[in-house]
This record gives structure tokens, C-alpha cells and sequence, in this order.
């Protein structure tokens, strides 16, 4: 592998901090997280072309199942605003946004890759 071949860092998924697999549903969230990809591509490469094989869009939801999950119950192990995060700096603009989904999209630097983490 050469230097044009390796991952660069905004697509690389962060290691979780070790609480999160003390938690018992962080670490079953987390798991359901990294197979929904495989299963959905697994159903795709099996199936036939022009079928959606992930009608629920179970890749985002679990991202955003474990995000609520240490929203809510992690609430003090949530990161701090990231000032090189467009999203973290446009929520602390004074615009109405929902606590919930602040803490959430913040959570998701816990977990995810920086190029996805601002898309909620």
C-alpha cells in the first residue's frame, strides 16, 4: 500500500473511549453500528441490482441509536464543541437547536469518521 492507497484521516472511525464497552448497551449499539454496513452490502451483492436492501436506512440509524444512547445516558462523557467541526461551532451560535440533538451530533466524535460526523 502506498500513500495514495491509505485512509486518510477524516474517513478513519475513531477508537471508542474504554467506558463505552463497560456499558453494556453502548457495546451492543456499537457492534449493531459496524455490521450494518456488511449486512446490507452482503444483501446487496446476493440480491438483485435497483433493490434497496436497506429500506430502513439501518447504517445511519444505528449511528444515530448509540449517538442518543450517550447523549442520554453518557451525558458527562460527551466531548466538548470541537472548534474544527463546522457543525459543533454552528450549534453554539445562538440559533433554537434542540439540547438532545447538540449532545447527539457531539457524541457522534466519539464514534464516527470527522467526514461523517458532520452530516447530523
Amino acid at each position: 500500500m502506498d500513500a495514495k492507497d491509505a485512509p486518510r484521516p477524516e474517513e478513519e472511525w475513531p477508537l471508542p473511549p474504554s467506558w463505552m464497552w463497560s456499558c453494556h448497551e453502548c457495546n451492543r449499539l456499537y457492534k449493531a453500528m459496524k455490521r450494518a454496513p456488511e449486512v446490507v452490502e452482503a444483501a446487496r451483492a446476493a440480491g438483485e441490482p435497483g433493490v434497496d436492501y436497506d429500506p430502513f436506512d439501518s447504517v445511519v440509524t444505528t449511528q444515530i441509536r448509540l449517538a442518543q444512547h450517550i447523549a442520554a445516558e453518557h451525558t458527562s462523557e460527551v466531548p466538548a464543541v470541537d472548534p474544527a467541526c463546522e457543525r459543533c461551532v454552528s450549534d453554539t451560535s445562538g440559533r433554537r437547536i434542540r439540547d438532545e440533538m447538540v449532545l447527539e451530533h457531539r457524541a457522534r466524535h466519539l464514534f464516527a469518521p470527522p467526514r461523517i460526523v458532520g452530516f447530523m
